[in-house]
């Protein structure tokens, strides 16, 4: 009888786990586990202060810090996700992200963490940003459509995060174990992808040279910063997390700090917000098909920028609570119009848009480190009015929807 050879195993294992996993679920998967890592990040960031003993400062740094460093790591990785170089910059960024998140849950010094963090920032775009711009080249002129289903996915998860959080503390365990969990299902993901065929991108040149040339990657990023239609949209995605996950990363601090929650409470307030993000997101998936999305997201700034600025003057608990749920319903479609707009402008360079992506973040990395800055000076209170600046600059910046009788 003859022995089966290992190459034969190993593509019977890639079969059975291509069979299992359809290529939009994977990549809706992969964004998956990213949320729920971040929300339990988020929901965990008080009980992290308290067991390494942070300063805001420190905290500042931790939220801002990695994503300024990110600005000069992960356009290139981008740029190298539109050559044929995908699928395996995507794998070492699983395993990267696998890694940082382990290192975090052993350690009890705030430089391993940092480290960690700043791991894992551009492991998190080789890995989910270029998942995101595959989906986004398999579904040409549908970009926000599909940036809704993306976002619905996340939303999911950040719903999940807290609390399965929340259950952790319940038992008794610590952070650091939802931590290791989150390590283990990265590795997971990693071997689903790796069984899985990636489609290369179908544009460019570069794709088809045998030789990437690093000088040749850079023009193609000065091409694209110079596109002045593409960096609208992508200043804008930036401003808009302001109101998104800039202002979500703060507020399990918020609540605790200012209002008085306990860390258990405040990862069940995260949750009940990430519910009414999740339904904002679902909702938006069949307004998309029936308004422009430019038009949804100039009405919904609006709204958004009236509940902020009364969420930040009212003192009342009862205000709080239900202001701030508001304001998760309301912020719907920034995320998935803005960068579905700066798809479409440039269409077949998907890692030429999340390279600049990239690039910009260092504003919105800026943003979370001055939050934190005037936070240890002047209170947190006086810091979250940085972030009326999200709304009101979609009101005054995002254009009006294309009439379909005057052309593009």
């Amino acid at each position: 009888m003859v022995k089966p050879s290992k190459v034969t195993q190993t593509n019977f294992i890639s079969y059975i786990l291509r069979g299992m996993m359809p290529l939009l679920y994977l990549f809706l998967l992969i964004e998956f586990f990213d949320e729920f890592n971040y929300g339990i990040g988020n929901a965990a960031l008080p009980a992290i202060r308290t067991d390494l003993g942070l300063t805001y400062i420190q905290i500042g740094i931790l939220l801002g810090l990695p994503g300024m460093i990110n600005t000069f790591i992960e356009p290139i990785l981008m740029l190298l996700g539109d050559t044929r170089y995908r699928k395996c910059i995507m794998l070492v960024g699983g395993v990267a992200i696998a890694a940082s998140l382990a290192a975090i849950a052993s350690t009890r010094y705030f430089p391993v963490v940092l480290i960690g963090m700043v791991i894992g920032f551009p492991a998190s775009g080789a890995f989910v940003s270029l998942s995101q711009a595959t989906l986004m080249d398999l579904n040409p002129g549908r970009q926000s459509q599909m940036m809704a289903r993306w976002t619905v996915a996340g939303s999911i998860a950040n719903l999940i995060g807290p609390l399965t959080l929340a259950g952790v503390f319940a038992l008794g365990l610590s952070w650091r174990w939802a931590y290791l969990g989150m390590a283990v299902m990265c590795l997971v993901l990693v071997l689903m992808t790796w069984a899985t065929k990636i489609p290369m991108p179908q544009s460019g040149d570069i794709v088809k040279e045998k030789r990437i040339e690093l000088k040749k990657l850079l023009e193609g990023l000065w091409e694209a910063v110079r596109n002045r239609h593409l960096m609208r949209w992508m200043i804008l995605v930036q401003l808009s997390d302001l109101l998104l996950d800039v202002l979500t990363g703060y507020m399990a601090l918020y609540f605790t700090d200012v209002i008085g929650f306990t860390v258990s409470q405040a990862s069940l307030m995260l949750s009940v917000l990430m519910l009414a993000g999740l339904i904002s997101n679902i909702v938006l998936i069949p307004m998309l098909e029936r308004f422009p999305g430019r038009r949804v997201v100039r009405i919904s700034a609006g709204a958004a920028g009236v509940l902020y600025t009364a969420w930040l003057l009212l003192p009342w608990l009862w205000a709080k609570i239900g202001l701030i749920i508001l304001i998760k319903l309301v912020t719907m479609g920034w995320y998935e119009v803005l960068q579905g707009e700066a798809f479409a402008s440039v269409p077949g360079r998907s890692g030429t848009v999340m390279a600049i992506n990239s690039v910009i973040g260092v504003l919105g990395g800026g943003i979370s480190f001055i939050v934190g800055w005037v936070a240890a000076r002047a209170g947190l209170p006086a810091a979250m009015w940085i972030l009326l600046a999200g709304p009101i600059s979609l009101i005054l910046f995002v254009p009006k929807p294309i009439q379909a009788n005057k052309g593009t």
